[in-house]
């Protein structure tokens, strides 16, 4: 019987290893440790154990030998390495942190996508309507992770319109290739894989109201439709974008500004205000009312009149700026440096394509007027009085010489009763005075950060602050232009001296070893 086992107790190990590895592929695979899982388990135990007394003089031979202490040190430490990668994997499971490394922080939502994914407080369903074979459905999800990541009160799925119509006719009409988004009874729509369509959904189905933002029309203000280089329309539909609801007024057709005004914006009027429009704008504006009041040089339409309660004024002349101009044009103003504000921070450089000062009259010592100049122009800059001129230059006792504030905020407490005083505590008279309004047309206002300011400064008017920060992104084709110089170096580099340079080592070391 020893015999026998001596000479067959070499079976019993591969045996008993045969059933270690069935186990345990057993568990991996199904992730339970089912009765086989454990069958197959102990029996390689109990195989094993055999297959030690049946041969025990080779196990101990084995166990001594000068490999096998080797062997055993390798094996502890690569059950040490996997234990590390095991540990290393569980942490990063639990903690995730993630690091954007391309220049423009294409695969990071924006800020204002974070501060609006952190206002979520209700729950948001997400569902994508892909076929199997749209292409689409990757570009998406790639961005949607990022939303995914930073709300729990984001959920996502997908359902297939080809393979289960009975599901999708519950959502028509049905947004083919795109994302639904539903929150209680809103549901919003998106067909682009595009972070300022996601985040502006995301607003329209979360928001409670829906703010109103008029412009005023009868001068000959920017036209809101219009589609032109001069028109106001993308500026409009980016006010829409932030669920915010645009409309016009003309106040010689009515009596009062409406009550669900939340900012009334003037954008360029080139002919003067009637009386009449005059007062029932001062009269929105002196109970607490929001304004951004744009007016452009070498046009007069009386806004001055309303503004000298507030001590203010938009001067006269063109804004001339030699020392920061855009591409020699010393009429367009650039700015890169603001006084700090919720509009200006972070905000990049801006340019004006023709301006006016903006001009404090006078001090209010009370403290019921707050004036804060914005945007500034430089020391070397002069405000030309003589407009006919095709050569501008300083004169002395004409011309207002630099800085020169570009764009202004006031603040002012309303005039209210005692009791509607109470009832509206924190209610105040918030102004934004910018002596250009082209910089936000459609010709100029994606040039710099001409969009960025505008939008901010309506969201800081209608008490919106948390919209205001750099708005959502899209990718971009990143492109390398180079000089002829440049291009001729990396040529004679990469294609003549590396090459070179490999042939004359590999000949030294050739000659060397003959």
């Amino acid at each position: 019987m020893r015999r026998f086992a001596e000479r067959y107790g070499f079976i019993l190990g591969y045996l008993a290893l045969a059933a270690l590895v069935a186990g345990a592929a057993r568990y991996l695979i199904w992730r339970e440790m089912d009765a086989w899982a454990r069958g197959l388990l102990a029996g390689g135990v109990v195989l094993g154990a055999l297959f030690v007394l049946a041969r025990p003089a080779q196990v101990r031979a084995a166990l001594t030998r000068r490999a096998t202490r080797y062997g055993s040190n390798a094996v502890v430490m690569s059950i040490a390495f996997i234990g590390i990668l095991v540990m290393v994997n569980y942490l990063a499971g639990r903690y995730h942190y993630r690091y954007d490394a391309t220049e423009l922080k294409e695969h990071t939502l924006s800020p204002q996508s974070v501060q609006v994914l952190a206002e979520v407080d209700k729950p948001v369903t997400i569902i994508g309507f892909f076929a199997a074979d749209d292409y689409r459905r990757e570009a998406f999800e790639k961005l949607l992770d990022q939303y995914l990541y930073r709300s729990d009160y984001l959920s996502y799925s997908v359902i297939d319109p080809d393979r289960e119509p009975l599901k999708a006719r519950q959502y028509e009409p049905i947004p083919y290739g795109g994302l639904l988004l539903q929150s209680g009874e809103r549901t919003e729509t998106v067909y682009t894989p595009d972070e300022q369509d996601i985040t502006s959904a995301l607003l329209k189905v979360t928001s409670e109201e829906q703010k109103v933002i008029y412009f005023l029309t009868g001068h000959q203000e920017h036209d809101l439709k219009g589609y032109g280089d001069d028109g106001y329309s993308q500026v409009a539909d980016a006010l829409r974008d932030q669920n915010y609801a645009v409309r016009t007024l003309n106040l010689a057709v009515t009596t009062t500004v409406p009550s669900d005004a939340a900012v009334v914006v003037i954008a360029g009027p080139q002919t003067a205000f009637m009386n009449e429009e005059i007062s029932r704008l001062r009269s929105y504006l002196i109970r607490g009312g929001k304004a951004l009041i744009m007016q452009d040089p070498l046009y007069d339409a009386g806004l001055n009149d309303i503004l000298s309660i507030w001590q203010v004024r938009f001067g006269d002349g063109v804004v001339i700026d030699p020392a920061s101009s855009l591409l020699g044009g010393v009429a367009a103003p650039v700015v890169s440096g603001y006084r700090f504000s919720q509009i200006t921070k972070d905000l990049p450089m801006t340019f004006f394509p023709l301006a006016r000062p903006v001009e404090q009259t006078g001090e209010d010592t009370s403290g019921a007027i707050t004036f804060s100049p914005l945007a500034e122009t430089t020391p070397q800059s002069w405000a030309e009085q003589n407009t006919e001129s095709e050569q501008v230059r300083l004169d002395e006792g004409v011309d207002t010489p630099g800085p020169l504030t570009l764009v202004a905020t006031i603040e002012a407490m309303p005039a209210l009763g005692s009791e509607e005083m109470k009832a509206h505590p924190d209610l105040k008279t918030r102004l934004v005075l910018i002596g250009d309004s082209d910089f936000a047309s459609n010709k100029y206002v994606r040039s710099l950060g001409n969009g960025l300011l505008f939008l901010n400064t309506v969201n800081w008017l209608a008490e919106e602050e948390r919209l205001i920060a750099i708005g959502p992104k899209s990718t971009q084709p990143r492109q390398v232009f180079l000089s002829q110089v440049q291009a001729n170096a990396i040529f004679f580099t990469g294609v003549v001296l590396i090459p070179l340079a490999l042939l004359a080592t590999g000949v030294v070391v050739w000659w060397r070893r003959r």
